[in-house]
């Protein structure tokens, strides 16, 4: 690691534990409440409900490396997305994994460099998608409650604005007469890096071609997300602090996409910060429920992210072979 990435990467750690210490200190962090969460009946449960989470992801990833002809088995990519779960908590923000476990997918599949970034990307802007969708959704089934406060209202905008936005952008870069026409390729000529350019924009494009397999991921990111939802609100009734699960429905995925932004690990501190402040203003009420029960849901994730760590060191000197991904 270079120095300056040491240097950021320090700055983040800091910013992740201030956050932490400040909201523990002002008791908006109730880490007592979740030893709750680690009895035999709703520890089981809370591995089950992560464990499916995490396999659902990696099961999205593979359906798009499907898509693009690249054929695998689910076990061997699943080990990929632990490592890459790792990284999550080792880089900035909760997408620096993406990076190490399509760099690692490249080793094995010589001569995909293109396919697996352009995969991850899909990936991420999907499963994104699918959370701005599902905020949206419960937004308008609640929307008497969003619209009688404030700040929900103006949320309610900021949510409908980024589905429109992802929408037409998809739209954009999927459309089939857009790329036959040929002008955005003129366009893409002229630019910077111009063959790497228009590698990378057919290389997206060519998602679009099986829309089955797009719908088949939205729905993949949709039973990901409904199992971190129910672990939210299980760890919430550890904790003794009951809200209905469509504040849950409704906060989840907006926290989640801020634990995105790179300015903490796996999104530690940014998560608690951003849970805190929708449980706020959702149940009117100052709640440590956010910060409580996302801490808990990073928690199981570094456990589960060992097992990639693991992975990471025996595959660090050798690379799997291809019968391993065959399927």
């Amino acid at each position: 690691m270079k120095s300056r990435q040491r240097i950021f990467l320090v700055i983040k750690l800091v910013v992740a534990v201030g956050i932490l210490y400040w909201l523990a200190t002002s008791g908006k962090l109730n880490f007592r409440a979740l030893k709750n969460l680690f009895t035999w009946q709703l520890g089981t449960l809370s591995i089950f409900l992560v464990s499916l989470n995490l396999f659902f992801g990696s099961e999205r990833w593979r359906l798009l490396l499907r898509s693009q002809n690249i054929k695998e088995r689910s076990w061997p990519v699943f080990k990929l997305s632990m490592i890459g779960a790792f990284f999550n908590f080792a880089m900035p923000g909760g997408v620096g994994g993406d990076v190490v476990k399509a760099y690692y997918f490249t080793k094995e599949h010589p001569g995909t460099k293109i396919v697996a970034v352009t995969s991850v990307l899909m990936d991420r802007i999907l499963g994104l998608y699918s959370m701005v969708m599902m905020a949206l959704v419960v937004m308008f089934y609640d929307l008497n409650h969003v619209v009688t406060i404030p700040a929900l209202h103006s949320l309610f905008y900021v949510v409908l604005f980024l589905f429109i936005s992802c929408s037409l952008g998809l739209m954009f870069v999927f459309s089939k007469q857009i790329y036959t026409r040929g002008w955005l390729h003129s366009f893409l000529k002229r630019m910077p890096l111009a063959a790497k350019t228009l590698k990378f924009y057919e290389s997206i494009h060519s998602y679009g071609h099986n829309g089955k397999a797009i719908l088949l991921v939205i729905f993949l990111s949709f039973l990901a997300q409904i199992c971190s939802v129910l672990f939210l609100s299980v760890a919430g009734v550890a904790a003794g602090i009951e809200v209905p699960l469509k504040t849950y429905f409704l906060v989840a995925p907006l926290g989640f996409m801020a634990t995105a932004i790179p300015i903490s690990p796996a999104g530690v501190g940014v998560g608690q910060a951003a849970f805190y402040f929708l449980f706020n203003i959702y149940t009117g009420t100052e709640t440590e429920l956010g910060p409580t029960v996302v801490t808990a849901l990073q928690v199981l994730q570094l456990l589960f992210s060992l097992i990639g760590a693991f992975y990471y060191l025996k595959c660090k000197d050798r690379t799997y072979t291809k019968e391993e991904f065959q399927p």
